[in-house]
This record gives C-alpha cells, structure tokens and sequence, in this order.
C-alpha cells in the first residue's frame, strides 16, 4: 500500500476518532444538563410545598381566629391576591369563600325540594352563559343517582369506556363531568358557582355570593348548621416556573381538607 494512502486512511480513521468522541461529549453534556434541570425542578417543587405548607398554617390561624367572613378584612367572596415572599421565593396567595358557592353534596339524599333549588341554579348558569346544558332538574336527579350508594344506573355500565357511578359524596365539584348528561362546556359554564364540602349543608351568603346564586337562593331557608369552608391557592415563582397547590381549608376548626399540587378549579 501506497504511503500516500494510508496517510489518507489514518486521517480517516481520526476524524472518524474525533467525530465520535465529540458526539459523545456533547450527549454527556446535554444528559448532564438535563439531570440538573430535573434535579432543580424536584428541589424547587420540594421547595414550593414547604413554603405553602407554612402559608397553610398562617392562614388557618387566621380563619381560626376569625369569627366568620365579616371578621376578614376584604368584603367578597374571593380575597384580592395576597403578595408576599419567603426566602427569596415570590408567592402569591387567594381566599375563595365557599359560602358563595353551592355545596352539591347537598345533593346526596336530597328531597325535591332540594334539587329544585340546584335546578334552578344549572338553568340560570346556562342562560347567563349561553351555553346549551341539560336541563336541571334531569341534572339533579342524575347527580342524587350518581352519589346514592344504593344505585348503579346502568347508563355508566353501557358508557364507553364502561364506568360506574360515584356511589358517594363528591370529593371536588369536578366530578360533575362524571355524570351523566354532562359536558365539559356544561361544566366550564356552572364552575363558578358549585363546589364540593363534606356534609349535606350548604350555607350560602346572600351578601357577598354573586347575582345568579342570590336570585336561586333568596328564598332558600338557611341551614340550621352554617359550615364555613375557604379554599386557598398558592403560587410559588420560580424565575419563569409556577407551581400551584390548591387546599380545601375547614376555616372555624383550623383543619385541611383536601390539598392538591394544582391550580384550584374555576
């Protein structure tokens, strides 16, 4: 063989030598600079549950102190956004009254009377909204059915893919889109004014809640038990990443709920 080609060979042979070897440096890099995004997300999403624990415990002595929503120092049913920063750490923290809202647990072995009510309110919900719902008193008889232990309307059976009823008191009001003749349109639209708490009663404050419960619920006699329930978000900043954690708070007995690492439902 000629000099002059294995010289050409042996150039080959190390580029090849070079390629291979940059192309392994720079997956080592990118793996590399991925672990260290992850690592950092898990530390920061560590991070954000600890802080919003402490916010939690802040925000239950709070309420814990307070005699009710007339002790608090804002007048509606939701808190304007509450600012302030731990550790370098920016949050922001809001106070949902769920006084404001109906309880559709209060749905669980309801009487007629009782779905009128939440009748009443899913008809006026899609009129304020435009959006075509079932009508509601065919969705208060399907949410009762839905949370009877006692019934399995076969309707869920014959879904696809099958399902079953809750058979259960609703955990979040989201559950709702489980049910039958509901939509996720429908639900968007009849959000705002439902949430889930346990217990069958639901107090709704005349006062602060909007227009449309104020016109279904004017009439409605108030529960002889007044359960107060706030839900809490919390959003914790991280440069450009946001994580949210949403917590059911029991605001008389200082008691957590329900916690979720997510935004709270409309």
């Amino acid at each position: 063989m000629k000099p002059t080609r294995q010289r050409g060979i042996a150039l080959v042979t190390a580029l090849l030598v070079v390629a291979l070897a940059t192309v392994a440096a720079v997956a080592m890099a990118l793996r590399g600079q991925a672990d260290i995004r992850r690592t950092s997300a898990v530390f920061e999403r560590d991070m954000s549950r600890h802080i919003a624990a402490g916010a939690e415990a802040m925000v239950l002595q709070v309420l814990e102190q307070a005699g009710g929503p007339d002790d608090l120092p804002w007048d509606t049913c939701l808190s304007p956004v509450l600012p302030f920063e731990v550790d370098g750490i920016r949050l922001q923290a809001t106070l949902d009254n769920m006084q404001c809202r109906y309880n559709v647990n209060a749905l669980a072995g309801a009487d007629e009377v009782e779905q009128g009510y939440f009748a009443s309110l899913v008809d006026r919900a899609s009129q304020e909204s435009g959006v075509s719902m079932p009508s509601g008193a065919q969705l208060a008889v399907a949410v009762t059915d839905w949370m009877n232990p006692e019934t399995d309307d076969p309707v869920y059976r014959l879904a696809d893919p099958p399902k079953v009823s809750g058979n259960r008191p609703m955990i979040t009001a989201s559950e709702l889109v489980s049910v039958s003749g509901m939509t996720g349109e429908a639900w968007q639209a009849l959000s705002p004014y439902v949430t889930a708490y346990p217990g069958a009663a639901s107090a709704i404050d005349l006062e602060r809640s909007s227009d449309v419960i104020k016109e279904v619920f004017a009439e409605r006699p108030a529960p002889q038990e007044a359960p107060w329930y706030m839900r809490l978000q919390i959003v914790a900043e991280f440069g450009e990443r946001r994580y949210y954690q949403c917590t059911l708070l029991d605001a008389p007995n200082g008691k957590v709920v329900l916690r979720e690492q997510t935004a709270c439902e409309p």
